[in-house]
């Protein structure tokens, strides 16, 4: 089972992702990603793809990430 929780917003810059299986991670992360994408063009900023727990993601426009890029990050 995987989710993808967008925020209800016109532009959504943060998308959270939860997978239970690892199979499912892949497409789940490039659903996020798609998912800020248009904030990110409008932004012209990059995005962040930050793991915050096993099988949890925070996926979000970031100002420190150049446009057109992809960063991760673990905490």
């Amino acid at each position: 089972m995987m989710t993808a929780a967008v925020p209800m917003a016109p532009v959504p810059d943060l998308v959270e992702v939860s997978v239970q299986d690892s199979a499912q991670l892949d497409q789940a992360l490039k659903d996020g990603i798609a998912g800020v994408m248009a904030a990110a063009t409008l932004h012209h900023t990059g995005v962040m793809v930050i793991r915050t727990g096993p099988g949890r993601y925070v996926v979000r426009v970031h100002p420190e990430v150049p446009y057109g890029l992809i960063r991760q990050q673990y905490q």
